[in-house]
């Protein structure tokens, strides 16, 4: 079999090879569709700016200012969800390691803008880092590989097989037609643990779906990987026992098979929801990099964000990084109620 060759440069170093480095560019987000770009954003984690590094209090803030690239997007932040999340995955890790059939994966599904995709990728690369912590950093080894459902072709059919090869880096002219054998090759041999698959929703019921995990089951059992897969209802696409048209259930009987789900939402008004809330503006709060912030100070918003993002956490994210930045911008460095109550996130503007 020819080697096949895989390319090492994220999209930041290629740009640097285009364009000579430390070539001034707006800012982009990190595309985690390529097996570089994964490996920069498990490596490069964002690390909030030590202030001593920054700009003096005072100075013009320009649209490349690290503190404002920061705010602007915030890393995501460890919560209690995380944690018991992660704790499922790696049980279901564990359980498959040494198992050539029989497993199983694990499913994550929610409403729209509760944070299931960043709750993958979180688990993705943390589990990656710890692999690397504990046997070293091995190019060769290929731990995690993160797709989302890739777009209908021709035919109206999903190239999963090419989708694959796509984020491996295998070359085209080396695999001649179907990559799928040298899919499996390169994630047996560089030991594929787990598979991240975004965008489950995106699978219409009937044949889409049929031929879509026809596929991914022959690349678990030939490779041995665990998948999570991610989306909207997800476990009603996903779950292999509403595809099993042999069994019969009996009256009354569960309908749902054995993946472990895990169920994201927003976080309620309750004393529950309150207080889950609050511990993760507090994590936010951590993160804050403003010249007059004080520990705590965004924490006693908690019960304004809690209303203003109705508990949704990607509101809450641009409602902090909105807010961080207009801090900046106006010079006062501290967030107030008032800039929270100003911003126009969900709400009507007249024009």
């Amino acid at each position: 079999m020819k080697r096949l060759k895989r390319p090492y440069l994220d999209d930041l170093a290629m740009q640097d090879l285009v364009d000579g480095p430390g070539q001034l560019r707006p800012p982009v987000p990190v595309w985690c569709d390529t097996l570089p770009n994964w490996r920069a954003s498990v490596d490069n984690a964002p690390e909030p700016p030590d202030l001593a590094d920054c700009a003096p209090l005072g100075s013009e803030i320009t649209p490349d200012d690290p503190r404002l690239l920061f705010h602007g997007s915030m890393r995501p932040v460890r919560t209690p969800a995380i944690s018991a999340a992660e704790l499922v995955v790696k049980k279901q890790l564990v359980a498959n390691a040494k198992r050539a059939g029989g497993r199983i994966g694990v499913i994550i599904e929610g409403p729209a803008n509760t944070g299931k995709s960043e709750l993958m990728h979180f688990i993705g690369r943390d589990y990656e880092k710890r692999l690397n912590n504990r046997y070293g950093r091995n190019d060769d080894r290929i731990p995690v590989i993160a797709l989302s459902v890739p777009a209908k072709g021709r035919g109206g059919s999903r190239n999963w097989a090419d989708a694959f090869a796509r984020f491996l880096g295998l070359e085209r002219e080396d695999l001649g037609g179907d990559p799928t054998d040298s899919v499996c090759y390169v994630m047996r041999h560089c030991h594929t643990q787990l598979v991240l698959i975004d965008g489950i929703e995106d699978l219409e019921h009937g044949a889409d779906v049929q031929q879509t995990f026809k596929f991914l089951e022959h690349i678990s059992k030939k490779t041995g990987a665990t998948f999570l897969y991610c989306g909207r209802s997800s476990r009603s696409i996903v779950d292999p026992m509403l595809r099993d048209r042999e069994t019969k259930l009996e009256q009354n009987e569960d309908p749902w098979g054995d993946h472990p789900v895990l169920v994201t939402g927003r976080l309620g008004y309750d004393q529950t929801g309150k207080d889950r809330f609050r511990r993760i503006v507090n994590e936010f709060d951590k993160d804050l990099r403003l010249y007059h912030h004080q520990p705590g100070d965004l924490t006693k918003l908690s019960p304004v964000l809690h209303l203003r993002s109705k508990g949704y956490l990607r509101a809450l994210s641009q409602l902090i990084s909105q807010t961080a930045q207009q801090a900046m911008l106006n010079g006062g460095e501290c967030i107030t109620e008032e800039l929270v109550e100003g911003l126009l996130i969900g709400r009507a503007i007249s024009i």
